[in-house]
């Protein structure tokens, strides 16, 4: 991987630069009016028009760790109508762009208080015990919102996190979107998507790189809150050096690569038939984290933008934020 090559051949299937950025910033847990002023604040200087694809990370308003569901239950959202979707709404119609938001997502029985958005048409609220025992009170989702302020879709994540499966319930498997050149097919995972399902899956499996394959994406669109972890206790220091927060994770954009390889690598070494790709057929890769602490726990950064192709197998890495800034990440990709 090299910064330094010269860029992919433009695609034949793309007619015209695909211009997409990614915030990535601290999100204050359980503060959303907060956070969502900040993202307000650090997209002020976009100029309307110049974008494609504005993403935000997962659960961007919220925060992430929540102990259970009954935590969460404050900050969950009915789709179309909470926080996040009017953020959305909102710096799609200023920007006149597609954006793609992360957020908790109620259930149509969930009770979610009055002072946040309207509950018109849901059930009777749950005792705490009656949700306590539930197996789920939630999604962890992302919207897509076009340029007019319209939800156009929304993607459930599929494979679940520890921290997820306090309160959420699994999504309904993998998705893409059919949008408007440039951006064309786009397919959505959330943060644990891009692992073995709950680490023990086969590696070489690849589920979601082989999703993306197999449906012949564009673009693959990942909202993350992607943890920096503590080392194992009998791993040498070489093995795990401390991150330089002014530096991207070197470790993380390779792991993610890794797990991308059926977009990359046209020999991956599994059983799953002929990759098939046509000359200069490329996938963007568009990871968006966050950065800061919640609870002790350490988010890495490194929110990134790159190229993958198969035939000829390259990869390019066209952007990226270190470990640390708050920034809007831009790229500009022929």
């Amino acid at each position: 991987m090299s910064r330094n090559r010269p860029r992919s051949p433009a695609p034949a299937y793309r007619y015209s630069p695909v211009h997409i950025a990614c915030v990535q910033y601290d999100v204050k847990l359980g503060q959303v009016k907060e956070n969502s002023s900040k993202v307000e604040f650090l997209t002020s200087s976009i100029r309307p028009g110049s974008l494609d694809l504005l993403v935000l990370p997962e659960m961007c308003l919220s925060g992430y760790i929540f102990p259970n569901p009954s935590s969460i239950l404050p900050y969950l959202e009915i789709q179309g109508t909470g926080p996040t979707s009017m953020l959305a709404k909102s710096l799609a119609r200023r920007l006149k762009c597609y954006v793609i938001a992360g957020y908790p997502e109620a259930l149509p029985t969930t009770s979610v208080p009055t002072s946040q958005f309207s509950i018109s048409k849901l059930e009777t609220p749950k005792s705490e015990k009656e949700v306590e025992e539930d197996e789920g009170v939630g999604y962890n989702s992302a919207m897509v919102v076009s340029p007019s302020g319209e939800v156009v879709g929304n993607y459930r994540k599929t494979f679940r996190f520890d921290t997820d499966k306090n309160w959420a319930r699994e999504g309904d498997g993998f998705r893409y979107f059919d949008l408007p050149e440039p951006l064309g097919r786009v397919a959505i995972g959330i943060c644990m998507d891009m692992n073995p399902r709950d680490f023990i899956a086969p590696w070489d499996a690849y589920e979601l790189a082989t999703f993306c394959r197999d449906n012949k994406v564009d673009m693959l669109v990942v909202p993350m809150n992607w943890l920096d972890p503590e080392p194992p206790a009998d791993s040498p220091p070489e093995d795990y050096p401390i991150q330089n927060p002014d530096e991207p994770s070197k470790h993380n954009i390779n792991y993610w690569l890794a797990r991308l390889s059926p977009l990359h690598d046209p020999s991956p070494g599994y059983e799953a038939g002929p990759i098939v790709a046509g000359e200069g057929k490329e996938v963007i890769f568009v990871a968006c984290n966050r950065v800061g602490e919640e609870k002790g726990t350490k988010f890495v950064g490194t929110s990134c933008i790159m190229t993958l192709s198969t035939s000829p197998s390259r990869v390019e890495l066209v952007e990226c934020c270190n470990a640390s800034e708050e920034r809007v990440m831009i790229a500009s990709i022929p």
